[in-house]
Protein backbone atom coordinates (compact mmCIF):
# COMPACT_ATOMS: atom_id res chain seq x y z
CA UNK A 1 0.00 0.00 0.00
CA UNK A 2 2.53 2.28 -1.26
CA UNK A 3 1.50 4.14 -4.60
CA UNK A 4 -1.80 5.78 -5.62
CA UNK A 5 -4.45 3.34 -6.19
CA UNK A 6 -4.80 5.73 -9.61
CA UNK A 7 -2.02 5.09 -10.28
CA UNK A 8 -2.26 0.89 -10.22
CA UNK A 9 -5.36 1.32 -11.73
CA UNK A 10 -7.05 0.03 -8.69
CA UNK A 11 -7.78 -1.21 -5.39
CA UNK A 12 -7.48 -4.54 -4.18
CA UNK A 13 -8.35 -7.06 -1.72
CA UNK A 14 -6.09 -6.52 1.58
CA UNK A 15 -5.95 -10.13 3.92
CA UNK A 16 -6.93 -9.38 6.93
CA UNK A 17 -8.96 -11.71 10.18
CA UNK A 18 -12.22 -13.36 9.14
CA UNK A 19 -14.65 -12.18 11.87
CA UNK A 20 -17.74 -13.69 10.88
CA UNK A 21 -20.81 -11.46 10.43
CA UNK A 22 -18.95 -8.43 11.22
CA UNK A 23 -18.61 -4.91 9.05
CA UNK A 24 -16.00 -1.97 9.38
CA UNK A 25 -17.66 1.46 9.17
CA UNK A 26 -14.63 3.82 10.12
CA UNK A 27 -11.15 3.78 9.40
CA UNK A 28 -8.05 6.39 10.30
CA UNK A 29 -4.50 5.96 9.01
CA UNK A 30 -1.55 7.47 11.34
CA UNK A 31 0.90 5.84 9.07
CA UNK A 32 1.54 3.51 6.76
CA UNK A 33 2.45 0.96 9.49
CA UNK A 34 -0.49 2.28 12.13
CA UNK A 35 -4.04 2.05 10.58
CA UNK A 36 -7.07 1.44 12.36
CA UNK A 37 -10.44 0.23 11.48
CA UNK A 38 -13.40 0.06 13.40
CA UNK A 39 -16.99 -1.79 13.30
CA UNK A 40 -18.75 -4.40 14.42
CA UNK A 41 -19.93 -7.75 14.77
CA UNK A 42 -23.46 -9.35 14.69
CA UNK A 43 -24.77 -12.28 16.55
CA UNK A 44 -26.10 -15.06 15.22
CA UNK A 45 -29.66 -14.28 16.29
CA UNK A 46 -28.82 -10.90 14.92
CA UNK A 47 -30.49 -8.82 18.11
CA UNK A 48 -27.03 -7.83 19.44
CA UNK A 49 -23.72 -6.51 18.62
CA UNK A 50 -20.45 -6.30 19.64
CA UNK A 51 -17.45 -3.93 19.16
CA UNK A 52 -14.61 -4.66 16.53
CA UNK A 53 -11.65 -2.85 16.45
CA UNK A 54 -9.06 -3.43 13.90
CA UNK A 55 -5.15 -2.92 13.58
CA UNK A 56 -2.54 -3.14 10.57
CA UNK A 57 1.27 -2.32 11.69
CA UNK A 58 2.83 -2.47 7.93
CA UNK A 59 2.68 -6.23 7.33
CA UNK A 60 -0.58 -7.70 8.97
CA UNK A 61 -3.70 -6.90 9.79
CA UNK A 62 -4.96 -7.94 13.34
CA UNK A 63 -8.22 -8.18 15.68
CA UNK A 64 -7.25 -5.78 18.65
CA UNK A 65 -9.69 -6.10 22.02
CA UNK A 66 -12.33 -3.71 23.19
CA UNK A 67 -13.98 -3.43 26.44
CA UNK A 68 -16.69 -5.94 27.33
CA UNK A 69 -19.75 -4.53 27.12
CA UNK A 70 -22.86 -5.83 28.64
CA UNK A 71 -25.77 -4.65 26.67
CA UNK A 72 -23.03 -4.83 23.42
CA UNK A 73 -22.83 -2.09 20.84
CA UNK A 74 -20.62 -0.86 17.77
CA UNK A 75 -18.66 1.53 16.67
CA UNK A 76 -19.26 3.79 13.65
CA UNK A 77 -16.00 6.60 13.59
CA UNK A 78 -12.78 6.75 14.51
CA UNK A 79 -10.31 9.82 14.28
CA UNK A 80 -6.21 9.73 15.30
CA UNK A 81 -4.10 12.36 17.15
CA UNK A 82 -1.22 9.79 17.43
CA UNK A 83 -0.49 6.43 17.61
CA UNK A 84 -1.08 6.24 21.32
CA UNK A 85 -4.09 9.15 21.23
CA UNK A 86 -6.97 7.32 18.93
CA UNK A 87 -10.89 8.13 19.70
CA UNK A 88 -13.71 6.00 18.86
CA UNK A 89 -17.17 6.55 19.07
CA UNK A 90 -20.57 4.56 18.07
CA UNK A 91 -23.16 3.09 20.95
CA UNK A 92 -23.37 1.14 23.67
CA UNK A 93 -26.52 -1.11 23.69
CA UNK A 94 -27.97 -3.57 20.93
CA UNK A 95 -31.53 -2.32 20.65
CA UNK A 96 -32.70 0.97 21.33
CA UNK A 97 -32.28 3.10 23.61
CA UNK A 98 -28.73 3.07 22.77
CA UNK A 99 -26.15 5.30 24.88
CA UNK A 100 -23.43 7.42 23.50
CA UNK A 101 -19.94 5.18 23.02
CA UNK A 102 -16.76 6.66 22.92
CA UNK A 103 -13.65 4.59 23.27
CA UNK A 104 -9.94 5.71 23.51
CA UNK A 105 -6.86 3.89 22.83
CA UNK A 106 -3.57 4.57 24.92
CA UNK A 107 -0.98 2.90 22.63
CA UNK A 108 -1.54 -0.03 24.82
CA UNK A 109 -5.30 -0.68 24.74
CA UNK A 110 -8.61 0.22 24.83
CA UNK A 111 -10.95 1.83 27.17
CA UNK A 112 -14.26 3.55 27.33
CA UNK A 113 -13.90 6.96 28.16
CA UNK A 114 -17.27 8.41 29.99
CA UNK A 115 -19.62 10.28 27.64
CA UNK A 116 -22.79 12.47 29.42
CA UNK A 117 -25.86 9.91 29.43
CA UNK A 118 -28.99 11.26 27.62
CA UNK A 119 -32.24 11.02 29.30
CA UNK A 120 -34.12 9.85 25.82
CA UNK A 121 -30.67 8.05 24.30
CA UNK A 122 -28.86 8.94 21.81
CA UNK A 123 -25.44 7.51 19.42
CA UNK A 124 -22.35 8.72 17.73
CA UNK A 125 -21.85 8.54 13.70
CA UNK A 126 -18.57 10.45 13.11
CA UNK A 127 -15.36 11.67 15.24
CA UNK A 128 -12.69 14.00 14.34
CA UNK A 129 -9.71 15.16 16.24
CA UNK A 130 -7.62 18.20 15.64
CA UNK A 131 -5.11 18.48 19.12
CA UNK A 132 -5.55 16.34 22.00
CA UNK A 133 -7.69 18.66 23.82
CA UNK A 134 -9.69 19.24 20.59
CA UNK A 135 -12.11 16.38 19.46
CA UNK A 136 -15.32 16.80 17.99
CA UNK A 137 -18.17 13.46 17.51
CA UNK A 138 -21.46 13.95 15.96
CA UNK A 139 -24.63 11.58 16.28
CA UNK A 140 -28.24 11.76 16.63
CA UNK A 141 -30.40 11.71 19.58
CA UNK A 142 -32.85 9.03 19.82
CA UNK A 143 -36.41 9.51 18.58
CA UNK A 144 -35.97 12.82 17.32
CA UNK A 145 -34.89 15.03 14.65
CA UNK A 146 -32.07 16.82 16.96
CA UNK A 147 -28.26 15.90 16.35
CA UNK A 148 -25.84 15.07 19.06
CA UNK A 149 -22.91 16.98 19.38
CA UNK A 150 -20.19 16.01 22.18
CA UNK A 151 -16.35 17.76 22.62
CA UNK A 152 -13.56 16.83 23.63
CA UNK A 153 -11.38 19.54 26.31
CA UNK A 154 -8.71 17.28 27.15
CA UNK A 155 -10.48 16.38 30.25
CA UNK A 156 -13.67 15.19 29.74
CA UNK A 157 -16.48 15.09 27.32
CA UNK A 158 -19.08 17.13 27.04
CA UNK A 159 -22.62 18.11 25.31
CA UNK A 160 -22.70 20.85 22.94
CA UNK A 161 -25.96 22.41 22.57
CA UNK A 162 -27.26 24.85 19.96
CA UNK A 163 -30.24 25.80 18.21
CA UNK A 164 -28.41 24.59 14.86
CA UNK A 165 -28.76 21.22 16.17
CA UNK A 166 -32.69 21.13 16.94
CA UNK A 167 -34.23 19.32 13.98
CA UNK A 168 -31.19 19.50 11.83
CA UNK A 169 -32.07 15.17 11.83
CA UNK A 170 -29.02 13.98 13.35
CA UNK A 171 -25.47 14.16 11.50
CA UNK A 172 -23.14 11.21 10.02
CA UNK A 173 -20.07 12.49 9.55
CA UNK A 174 -17.73 15.35 10.54
CA UNK A 175 -13.91 16.85 9.62
CA UNK A 176 -11.94 19.62 10.45
CA UNK A 177 -9.49 21.66 9.41
CA UNK A 178 -8.67 23.92 12.11
CA UNK A 179 -10.02 24.70 15.67
CA UNK A 180 -12.52 27.26 13.88
CA UNK A 181 -13.15 25.72 11.09
CA UNK A 182 -15.43 22.51 11.31
CA UNK A 183 -18.05 21.31 9.24
CA UNK A 184 -20.82 18.35 10.10
CA UNK A 185 -23.37 16.26 7.55
CA UNK A 186 -26.01 14.60 7.80
CA UNK A 187 -29.86 13.74 6.35
CA UNK A 188 -31.15 17.47 6.41
CA UNK A 189 -28.36 19.87 7.38
CA UNK A 190 -24.61 21.22 7.08
CA UNK A 191 -23.53 22.95 10.30
CA UNK A 192 -20.65 24.67 10.76
CA UNK A 193 -18.55 25.79 13.74
CA UNK A 194 -16.25 28.80 13.08
CA UNK A 195 -14.57 28.50 16.87
CA UNK A 196 -17.49 30.32 18.61
CA UNK A 197 -20.72 29.04 17.44
CA UNK A 198 -22.64 26.31 15.57
CA UNK A 199 -24.60 27.26 12.09
CA UNK A 200 -26.48 25.90 9.97
CA UNK A 201 -25.17 26.37 6.28
CA UNK A 202 -27.57 26.38 3.08
CA UNK A 203 -27.22 23.51 0.61
CA UNK A 204 -28.69 21.82 -2.23
CA UNK A 205 -31.29 19.46 -1.13
CA UNK A 206 -32.71 16.90 -0.90
CA UNK A 207 -29.34 15.11 -0.77
CA UNK A 208 -28.70 12.74 2.28
CA UNK A 209 -24.97 13.28 3.47
CA UNK A 210 -23.57 10.81 4.72
CA UNK A 211 -19.31 12.17 5.34
CA UNK A 212 -17.30 15.27 4.90
CA UNK A 213 -13.78 16.26 4.58
CA UNK A 214 -12.39 19.73 5.32
CA UNK A 215 -9.17 21.38 3.48
CA UNK A 216 -9.04 24.94 4.38
CA UNK A 217 -12.23 27.50 4.73
CA UNK A 218 -12.11 28.04 1.24
CA UNK A 219 -12.35 24.24 0.32
CA UNK A 220 -14.55 21.25 1.68
CA UNK A 221 -16.10 18.37 0.01
CA UNK A 222 -19.08 15.79 1.37
CA UNK A 223 -20.51 12.69 -0.26
CA UNK A 224 -23.85 11.05 -0.12
CA UNK A 225 -27.05 10.31 -2.32
CA UNK A 226 -30.07 11.97 -3.70
CA UNK A 227 -33.25 10.42 -4.10
CA UNK A 228 -33.94 11.22 -7.91
CA UNK A 229 -37.53 10.14 -8.51
CA UNK A 230 -39.42 6.81 -6.31
CA UNK A 231 -36.92 4.13 -7.72
CA UNK A 232 -33.44 5.62 -8.55
CA UNK A 233 -30.91 6.56 -5.82
CA UNK A 234 -27.78 8.41 -7.24
CA UNK A 235 -24.58 9.02 -5.36
CA UNK A 236 -24.27 13.02 -5.19
CA UNK A 237 -20.67 15.06 -4.19
CA UNK A 238 -21.14 18.51 -2.71
CA UNK A 239 -18.48 21.64 -2.60
CA UNK A 240 -17.79 24.39 -0.20
CA UNK A 241 -16.04 27.18 -2.16
CA UNK A 242 -15.98 29.39 0.88
CA UNK A 243 -19.03 31.06 -0.16
CA UNK A 244 -21.59 28.29 -0.43
CA UNK A 245 -22.12 24.41 -0.99
CA UNK A 246 -23.27 23.38 -4.90
CA UNK A 247 -23.76 20.04 -6.11
CA UNK A 248 -20.54 18.93 -8.14
CA UNK A 249 -20.60 16.74 -11.37
CA UNK A 250 -19.22 13.51 -10.47
CA UNK A 251 -19.06 10.17 -12.48
CA UNK A 252 -23.16 8.36 -13.09
CA UNK A 253 -22.33 4.70 -12.36
CA UNK A 254 -24.92 4.19 -14.86
CA UNK A 255 -27.44 1.99 -12.38
CA UNK A 256 -30.78 2.76 -10.55
CA UNK A 257 -29.29 3.01 -6.57
CA UNK A 258 -25.64 4.59 -5.58
CA UNK A 259 -24.36 6.08 -2.91
CA UNK A 260 -21.17 7.30 -1.34
CA UNK A 261 -20.56 6.42 2.42
CA UNK A 262 -16.88 8.23 3.25
CA UNK A 263 -14.00 10.93 1.55
CA UNK A 264 -11.17 11.44 2.79
CA UNK A 265 -8.78 14.06 1.73
CA UNK A 266 -4.63 13.84 1.04
CA UNK A 267 -4.87 17.46 -0.45
CA UNK A 268 -7.00 19.45 -3.04
CA UNK A 269 -5.46 17.38 -5.92
CA UNK A 270 -6.06 13.86 -4.07
CA UNK A 271 -9.59 13.19 -2.47
CA UNK A 272 -10.92 9.63 -1.94
CA UNK A 273 -14.99 8.84 -1.88
CA UNK A 274 -16.17 5.19 -1.33
CA UNK A 275 -19.32 3.75 -1.46
CA UNK A 276 -21.84 1.04 -3.00
CA UNK A 277 -23.53 0.35 -6.36
CA UNK A 278 -26.24 -2.12 -6.39
CA UNK A 279 -24.48 -4.77 -4.30
CA UNK A 280 -21.16 -3.71 -5.52
CA UNK A 281 -18.17 -1.27 -4.48
CA UNK A 282 -18.19 2.00 -5.88
CA UNK A 283 -14.80 3.94 -5.78
CA UNK A 284 -13.90 7.65 -7.17
CA UNK A 285 -11.23 9.61 -7.16
CA UNK A 286 -10.54 13.33 -7.46
CA UNK A 287 -7.13 14.86 -9.04
CA UNK A 288 -7.83 18.19 -8.74
CA UNK A 289 -9.52 18.10 -12.50
CA UNK A 290 -12.19 15.60 -11.98
CA UNK A 291 -13.96 13.08 -10.07
CA UNK A 292 -13.47 9.14 -11.96
CA UNK A 293 -14.56 5.88 -10.91
CA UNK A 294 -11.56 3.69 -9.94
CA UNK A 295 -11.67 0.07 -9.90
CA UNK A 296 -12.34 -2.06 -6.92
CA UNK A 297 -12.86 -5.56 -6.05
CA UNK A 298 -16.08 -7.13 -5.69
CA UNK A 299 -14.99 -10.66 -3.60
CA UNK A 300 -18.27 -11.21 -2.22
CA UNK A 301 -21.24 -12.95 -4.85
CA UNK A 302 -23.90 -11.50 -2.17
CA UNK A 303 -23.30 -7.99 -2.11
CA UNK A 304 -20.47 -5.54 -1.30
CA UNK A 305 -20.09 -2.41 0.30
CA UNK A 306 -17.99 0.32 1.20
CA UNK A 307 -18.63 2.80 4.21
CA UNK A 308 -15.15 4.52 5.47
CA UNK A 309 -11.29 5.11 3.29
CA UNK A 310 -8.67 7.03 4.48
CA UNK A 311 -5.72 8.43 2.58
CA UNK A 312 -1.95 9.30 3.40
CA UNK A 313 0.36 12.40 1.24
CA UNK A 314 2.78 9.04 1.05
CA UNK A 315 0.21 7.39 -1.45
CA UNK A 316 -1.41 4.89 1.22
CA UNK A 317 -5.40 4.16 0.76
CA UNK A 318 -7.52 2.32 2.81
CA UNK A 319 -10.84 1.59 2.25
CA UNK A 320 -13.11 -0.48 4.24
CA UNK A 321 -17.09 -1.73 4.16
CA UNK A 322 -18.00 -5.37 4.44
CA UNK A 323 -18.53 -8.29 1.36
CA UNK A 324 -21.52 -11.01 1.71
CA UNK A 325 -21.75 -14.59 0.68
CA UNK A 326 -23.79 -17.04 2.35
CA UNK A 327 -22.84 -14.85 5.47
CA UNK A 328 -21.09 -11.20 5.61
CA UNK A 329 -17.57 -10.58 6.77
CA UNK A 330 -15.34 -7.35 7.04
CA UNK A 331 -13.40 -6.29 3.85
CA UNK A 332 -10.17 -3.89 3.62
CA UNK A 333 -8.96 -2.72 0.43
CA UNK A 334 -6.13 -1.30 -0.24
CA UNK A 335 -3.83 0.15 -3.29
Amino acid sequence: MSAPGWALGGLHVVPSPFVNNSKLIGTAAIAANDIWAVGDIVSNSGLTTTTLAEHFDGTTWSVVPTPTLRRGGFIDGVAAVASNDVWAVGGEGSLTPFQPLIEHWNGTSWSKIPSPPLSNGGFLNGVTAISSNDIWAVGVINNSSDSLVEHWDGTSWSVISSPAFTGAGGLNGISADGTNDVWAVGGTAILHWDGATWSTVSAPPPIVLLGVTALSPTNAWAVGSQRLDSRHVRAQIEHWDGASWGVFLNPDPGTSFSALNGIAAVSSSDIWAVGQVFGQTLTEHWDGTRWRIINSPNPGRGGNRLFGVTALSTGTVVAVGDTCDASCSALILGN
